[in-house]
């Protein structure tokens, strides 16, 4: 798979910003910025550079909500396929396709990047390539089947595979103990983390403490507004597990906006 490189006619670099913990940014307010940036201008974005899910995720949103062409993606890492902030590049990879991006780079010197291209390439369903120096060199590589039944997430730095029986362990929901109820539940023996959104002050809980998240996220609300607003300050790619009442168009436009995995 190849994709020639279109003439971009907005670059979309890093702020420098990043949500709690390790900034005091609103997620908002960095979708709002990207969104200044845009101006509205329409054609190829490509997001430049990228070195936190935070500002990646939000830098698409304002892409995708601007009505702006197709957009590419690009990280900036290191040999071990690691961000400056420790985001894991298939869990870059991960998000930024569930979104829709066009393709998905590195930023990085060719030595760097052809390895990690080729770790990518397992798992990729977009082109790929690396780009030093203003420079993209596209990466041909032939899309390989995938297992329908072993699921790729993501956490905000790491890539979590769980498959399609995955045991979800016990339900939590929003309350002033959920960061002890999530480290708790990361010590059980299950698959995944469930949490549930039953009203709006719980989308407010659930982004403060949904950094201590390192398994597979399933978000769990039978209203789709609010499950929205907990898919849009989630840092990684979460999944829905089919037990609640959302309509499959429901289910489809969060998958399309946030790329919600359903089982």
């Amino acid at each position: 798979m190849e994709a020639a490189v279109p003439f971009f006619t907005q670059v979309l670099g890093p702020l420098g910003l990043d949500v709690a913990p390790a900034g005091e940014h609103p997620f908002e307010q960095l979708v709002g910025l990207y969104a200044q940036r845009l101006g509205g201008c329409g054609g190829a974005v490509h997001i430049n550079c990228m070195t936190t899910m935070a500002e990646c995720r939000a830098a698409m949103l304002a892409v995708k909500e601007a009505g702006a062409g197709p957009f590419w993606v690009s990280w900036a890492c290191d040999r071990d396929g690691n961000s400056p902030t420790d985001v894991h590049m298939l869990a870059a990879l991960f998000v930024c396709e569930g979104m829709g991006a066009a393709a998905f780079g590195l930023n990085c010197r060719e030595d760097i990047a052809l390895p990690l291209l080729e770790q990518l390439a397992r798992y990729a369903d977009v082109p790929l390539f690396h780009v030093w120096h203003g420079v993209f060199t596209p990466y041909p590589y032939q899309p390989r089947p995938h297992d329908p039944d072993v699921i790729p997430c993501a956490n905000s730095t790491e890539p979590c595979f769980v498959m399609r029986t995955v045991d979800v362990g016990e339900e939590l929901e929003c309350t002033p103990s959920l960061l002890e109820d999530i480290i708790e539940a990361e010590d059980h023996p299950v698959g995944a983390v469930k949490i549930s959104i039953l009203e709006q002050d719980d989308v407010d809980i659930f982004a403060q403490h949904q950094y201590a998240v390192r398994k597979a996220l399933c978000l769990w609300s039978d209203v789709p507004q609010l499950l929205d607003s907990a898919l849009r300050v989630y840092q990684g790619r979460a999944f829905y597990d089919g037990t609640g009442n959302l309509e499959p168009e429901e289910l489809d436009q969060l998958r399309k906006a946030y790329g919600l995995i359903v089982l």
